[in-house]
């Protein structure tokens, strides 16, 4: 929230025809207890609201409007939590609406159900979780290394599981050496997949609640595992959880720091999802990490508006040659990061990865040129200038959880504006350069 006292209620109205006693009501009728201001925030705090009534009106709204409504609704809603369709026009409104509610991490009630909307997802899990950890391989170079620290991984509740998309059987012969480790499960895959597919292979085979990649060629710190997971064990919200990482060299000795790994947070923080991906996507530069050094759920990159929706999509686009782009920006639009200060993995540079090859780099920059297309489509640029992060400190067991600021990047440019100035004005401002709309 930027500005305005918070609401307290336990159920709201949004944009109904006519008031419910039993809600708050946010419209722009006159009689209304707080205005709906159009691509702004809702009155409440996070997670303080168990329904939401939605009128038919919703369905008129522009699509960066509606978007950003819908974020909001899920911000504010319990775990468990309903969005409904109170109006006559119900059934179409769900229909102009349901592409957009999946997008930002609602998921549709069953048809079973009196109610015609969506519920948000709740935050329980177990004590001690699955962490499967995905080694799509191809390269037996650094091999041993990558699973030798998945294994050593001080968390032990893990699988590891390695879908092998090499030519010949050297990755297999390695995996046989660490026979008497009981968590290693192994796939060959009859044919080449490639990267894309073979990610999403090792995905499906995952039968853990959270999904930890770990390229053939990078390393994990023993704690990786159990500090990521441990955010998602006392901060709700939470969709992804990273940190800053290394780099290293073909002979693992560390490098310095690119723009990519310096660092972004100057403590472990959480970080509002859009405001992240937002930074993200505007700069085009990957300080969230690659696929080695995220966390996330497994249900949070399931199929939503199609059993055919793959996994490295946005909003059902593919982003070609960035993977990771992809796989942030989906997550970060459905609930917060955390950002961890430390480093808790490696990222390998050399010779014969896919970042050497000029044509690769070229098809990334493509994709993200794509994906910043379809970001400012949405208009999901429009909440946070991109060099600002809106944070909060990364509460410490038992801890409450902080108040929300805006903070800014460590290696951006200064400047003489306040943080919260600078996100006043960005809002207010009805057209940016870069904006066709």
């Amino acid at each position: 929230m930027i500005e305005a006292e918070s609401l307290v209620s336990a159920s709201a109205g949004i944009a109904l025809a006519t008031r419910r006693p039993d809600a708050v009501d946010i419209s722009v009728r006159a009689d209304a207890d707080a205005p709906l201001v159009h691509g702004g925030d809702l009155p409440f705090d996070d997670r303080s609201v168990t329904t939401i009534w939605l009128g038919d009106a919703a369905g008129y709204l522009p699509v960066r409007d509606l978007v950003q409504l819908l974020a909001e609704c899920r911000r504010v809603l319990t775990p468990g939590g309903q969005l409904v369709l109170a109006e006559r026009g119900a059934k179409a409104t769900y229909l102009l609406l349901a592409r957009w509610a999946a997008l930002v991490g609602l998921t549709g009630v069953p048809a079973s159900a009196v109610a015609i909307g969506w519920t948000k997802h709740d935050d329980e899990t177990e004590r001690e979780p699955l962490v499967s950890i995905l080694m799509p391989s191809y390269n037996p170079r650094y091999f041993l290394q990558a699973l030798d620290s998945a294994i050593a991984q001080t968390y032990r509740n893990v699988e590891i599981v390695i879908c092998d998309d090499s030519d010949g059987d050297a990755i297999g012969t390695l995996v046989k050496s660490r026979a008497g480790t009981p968590n290693i499960r192994y796939a060959k895959n009859p044919e080449r997949l490639r990267t894309r597919k073979n990610y999403a292979h090792c995905l499906s085979l995952a039968s853990g609640e959270y999904v930890k990649f770990l390229n053939d060629d990078d390393l994990l710190e023993p704690d990786c595992v159990r500090t990521l997971l441990g955010a998602f064990l006392r901060v709700p919200g939470l969709t992804l959880a990273t940190s800053h990482r290394w780099r290293i060299d073909s002979h693992s000795a560390v490098m310095d720091d690119m723009p990519a790994t310096a660092p972004v947070v100057d403590a472990d923080r959480v970080i509002d999802g859009i405001s992240l991906a937002n930074a993200l996507i505007m700069y085009g530069l990957n300080f969230i990490g690659e696929p080695t050094t995220a966390m996330f759920r497994k249900r949070d990159v399931a199929p939503r508006r199609s059993p055919d929706e793959l996994p490295f999509q946005f909003d059902g686009e593919e982003v070609h040659g960035a993977i990771d782009f992809a796989l942030w920006s989906r997550l970060l639009v459905q609930g917060n990061a955390a950002f961890f200060h430390d480093r808790l993995s490696r990222f390998r540079v050399h010779d014969e990865q896919g970042q050497a090859n000029d044509a690769v780099v070229a098809r990334a920059v493509t994709g993200i040129r794509a994906l910043q297309q379809q970001w400012i489509a949405l208009g999901l640029f429009r909440r946070f200038p991109p060099y600002l992060l809106q944070c909060r400190p990364l509460p410490k067991d038992g801890a409450p959880a902080g108040n929300w600021r805006p903070e800014p990047i460590p290696w951006m440019p200064p400047t003489d504006v306040l943080p919260h100035d600078a996100v006043v004005a960005w809002r207010s401002t009805r057209k940016h350069a870069f904006d066709p709309a």
